[in-house]
């Protein structure tokens, strides 16, 4: 799956909430989205609900697969792409234990959501421990991996879009952190954004975080670039001197 916003910008009450930016979302890639200097939490949710379908841009156009999402059906974006633990839209109430905001997922899903099934849910992804744990008080590691995990186990997602991660805590460079847990889900073949203030987008290019099959974006830059305008891998480069 292929979402791609060209020149998407939201305004409200006359104010421009989101500058005009381009974001490209491919499958089996993590595409780094920095936010732009003076810009809140607001842009960034904004910019998450576009490229899910749950809101429409006052200009710009999205499009899946190619396709002006107007064609392809703003229902099945919606249902193909998730927001993840975004302020004041999916984000689990503070005083919620995991495993309950686990059993309202799985029970909005259809699927068996009693105390032991969350916990059970839990168990297979190591995160059992934490079941118990306020939503405020997991460990930031937990909480990316653990909402992250839930929007990808519903039937049909084949994107997502992690809204301010950093906020939780901890470090992109840790083994744990909300940029592996990005990379992790990418390597299963879904598209996944990862929209953070520019300060830690710094920190993931500065630590060599990034691969060559990571894209990048930026608030108020109207075009993203194209999985082929990137670098040929290394290795592939290193078997054509091979051969």
């Amino acid at each position: 799956m292929e979402i791609e916003a060209q020149d998407v910008a939201v305004e409200t009450g006359g104010a421009l909430l989101l500058p005009p930016t381009g974001v490209l979302l491919a499958a089996g890639r993590r595409t780094l989205v920095a936010g732009a200097a003076g810009h809140d939490l607001g842009a960034h949710t904004a910019l998450a609900l576009v490229l899910t379908g749950r809101m429409v841009p006052s200009r710009g156009r999205l499009l899946v697969d190619g396709h002006d999402v107007g064609l392809w059906g703003r229902d099945q974006l919606r249902r193909a792409a998730a927001v993840v633990d975004a302020p004041g839209v999916d984000e689990p109430e503070p005083d919620l234990p995991l495993r309950a905001a686990v059993g309202e997922e799985l029970r909005g899903a259809g699927r068996p959501a009693s105390a032991a099934d969350a916990h059970a849910w839990l168990d297979d992804l190591g995160l059992a421990g934490s079941a118990g744990t306020a939503a405020r008080d997991l460990p930031p590691g937990v909480r990316t991996r653990a909402l992250a995990e839930l929007a990808a186990s519903r039937p049909s997602v084949a994107a997502l879009v992690l809204v301010r991660p950093d906020r939780a805590g901890g470090d992109a460079r840790d083994d744990d952190g909300w940029w592996a847990t990005a990379g992790d889900l990418a390597a299963r073949g879904l598209a996944v954004g990862v929209l953070v203030p520019p300060a830690d987008a710094a920190l993931v290019e500065g630590a060599g975080l990034l691969t060559t099959s990571d894209l990048r974006a930026a608030l108020g830059v109207a075009h993203a670039a194209r999985p082929d305008d990137l670098p040929a891998r290394p290795t592939e480069l290193a078997v054509e001197a091979t051969l």
